[in-house]
């Protein structure tokens, strides 16, 4: 129900003392990733509710856009069949293959505090495979490196030009 993300975050393991509750998110590929991608650099615990039909595409793109990251996935939160998967990501994907029931999904923060050793075009071009636009990759670049938009734009399309 709509208050199955508390059980499911307290039994995560995974750290309740700062989180954000998303909820379910965007169906379509593009819109679910760009969601994702914006979430890549936050320090709190994420809280996701997904469908079975759902559950396989959306882990994926949680281990290509974050990492192979802690996770915990809740089903069927107090009911007869209830299940609580503790671990990476990857193991998630390779475990669940019974994707029957409504999902909970406590992801850990991104506590990686490590600088990122690629080139700008580099960064920019990962923003982009993970579903934002061009502009939008180029901000968040900029953002990530404390320079200007402007220089991150020119040394992004100036050899592309």
């Amino acid at each position: 129900g709509a208050c199955a993300f508390v059980p499911a975050l307290v039994a995560s393991g995974i750290s309740a003392v700062h989180f954000m509750f998303y909820g379910f998110l965007p169906s379509k590929d593009s819109g679910m990733r760009g969601e994702l991608a914006k979430l890549v650099d936050f320090k709190y615990t994420l809280v996701f509710y997904e469908a079975p039909h759902r559950i396989m595409k959306t882990l994926r793109a949680m281990l290509d856009l974050f990492g192979d990251r802690n996770i915990s996935i809740s089903r069927e939160i107090s009911k007869l069949h209830e299940s609580v998967f503790m671990g990476k990501i990857s193991d998630a994907i390779n475990t669940l293959n019974d994707a029957k029931g409504e999902f909970v999904i406590i992801v850990s923060g991104n506590l990686n505090e490590e600088i990122i050793d690629e080139s700008i075009n580099d960064s920019v071009d990962r923003y982009i495979r993970s579903g934002l636009s061009s502009m939008d990759a180029i901000k968040r670049v900029s953002r990530e490196r404390n320079i200007p938009k402007g220089e991150v734009y020119k040394e992004y399309h100036g050899g592309r030009l």
